[in-house]
């Protein structure tokens, strides 16, 4: 069985990026985050790395931690 991709991430070095990908993680973030405007790049947004681990953190025990980068 294939799971769902929820999230891309990319490591930018100072810089986690983690971009949404299905409905799922956009209603996640909607409702477990509070990201600023400015802190979006398209159709995700970035976050230091000070932060970034306890994110994934909660994404895999939410969602299963299906993400990819």
């Amino acid at each position: 069985m294939n799971k769902q991709v929820n999230f891309m991430v990319t490591d930018e070095g100072t810089v986690v990026f983690i971009t949404p990908v299905s409905d799922v993680a956009r209603q996640w973030v909607d409702e477990n985050l509070s990201i600023e405007p400015w802190m979006w790049m398209g159709s995700g947004f970035g976050i230091e790395h000070r932060y970034a681990d306890d994110i994934l953190m909660a994404i895999n025990e939410e969602l299963g931690g299906i993400c990819q980068g």
